[in-house]
């Protein structure tokens, strides 16, 4: 039976079987491990996106909120005693702007008060800027615009010497009489502005990109070139190829709607996040974030190489388990083979002994005969 059962061909085919149980479940502990890293890398993904969508959220916030300090800043000097008293030129006026310039320095490039007439009275700019003192603007859309609703105006993008601008007007209107006076505004250069928020200059890593409420782009990290184009105009669609899954993000964000977006258009996998910028409960100007895939999977890859060499012991000690089994029964095989020949050796010599004195009756027998 023992034979048999441990016979050099079943010893082999038991080896052989252990070997493949120890390759397939290594294989089995490598596959769930592909499906755990595939698990984790989009669960880790879908983290980075939402951290994203929030961050993306309250930069908007922050934009919106810096535009309407700028926004406040210009009521309260249209209300002011000196405005309102239609002093548009004075000292004390000038020196009141000087004041909120210096302040607000950081955000607003120009700061300017038009006449009724729609004549600059009053300008400050940066040095060696133009002023624009005492130009007729009656011709700007965003002039046309605060006459004719009387209210708060932020205007399209405007480009002179290749920087771009957009304005913030106030109209000045005595408290009292409701008379018309003129206007009060501010101008931003637009990706100088935008580039307090984030990148407008890098595209091999997350930047900004900025739209008016027509698509204008107004600060793009993935090229200065397109600053001032139509989104949706050749240039721009040129750019990404006319890439529609961008464009469909891009779309519902002019329609007020943030959202997210994962996409190539020929220079790298992105994610991107859009959202509006409020400014007096109003949707005034539009943001999207974008980030290369690459460098959101970096951090996941890294997460999950601390979670391979966390796992590399599972992997050693099932080997190490395994070959430790297959040690125990080759030792055992080794010493019922062993015992095995020790017993054929005794049924050998038994048999030898046997047959030893069967002959040596057979041979007395036949002297007998003789």
């Amino acid at each position: 039976m023992h034979t048999n059962l441990f016979s050099g061909k079943v010893r082999e085919i038991s080896i052989i079987s252990i070997i493949s149980i120890i390759i397939f479940s290594n294989g089995l502990l490598f596959y769930f491990q592909n499906i755990t890293e595939h698990d984790l890398r989009d669960s880790l993904f879908e983290q980075q996106k939402q951290r994203q969508i929030e961050s993306t959220k309250e930069v908007s916030q922050h934009i919106g909120s810096d535009l309407s300090l700028v926004l406040s800043m210009l009521d309260g000097m249209a209300n002011s005693i000196y405005l309102q008293q239609g002093q548009l030129s004075s000292d004390k006026t000038k020196n009141l702007l000087e004041q909120k310039y210096i302040q607000y320095s950081n955000v607003i490039d120009r700061l300017f008060i038009l006449n009724k007439d729609n004549v600059v009275t009053v300008s400050l700019s940066r040095p060696g800027a133009y002023t624009f003192l005492g130009t007729d603007l009656s011709f700007q859309d965003w002039v046309t615009e605060t006459r004719r609703t009387l209210q708060p105006v932020f205007s399209d993008s405007f480009e002179s010497l290749n920087l771009y601008r957009i304005f913030i007007t106030i109209p000045i209107i005595n408290l009292d009489t409701k008379k018309y006076i003129g206007i009060i505004g501010a101008s931003i250069l637009t990706e100088k502005f935008f580039a307090h928020y984030g990148n407008v200059n890098d595209i091999n890593s997350e930047f900004l990109v900025a739209y008016d409420k027509n698509g204008t782009i107004l600060a793009n990290g993935a090229s200065r070139i397109l600053v001032g184009q139509s989104s949706f105009g050749d240039s721009a669609q040129k750019f990404i190829n006319h890439n529609e899954i961008l464009n469909n993000l891009t779309r519902n964000l002019l329609e007020g709607n943030g959202g997210t977006a994962v996409y190539d258009y020929g220079r790298g996998e992105r994610l991107a996040t859009g959202y509006p910028i409020f400014v007096n409960g109003k949707s005034a100007f539009f943001i999207q974030v974008v980030t290369p895939t690459s460098q959101i999977y970096s951090i996941v890859n890294n997460v999950l190489s601390i979670q391979r060499i966390k796992l590399f012991p599972f992997f050693a000690a099932a080997s190490t388990v395994a070959i430790v089994v297959l040690i125990i029964l080759l030792r055992k095989w080794n010493i019922i083979l062993r015992k095995e020949v020790k017993r054929r050796t005794m049924q050998l010599e038994e048999s030898y002994d046997e047959m030893k004195i069967y002959l040596n009756e057979v041979l007395k027998e036949l002297k007998s005969k003789k």
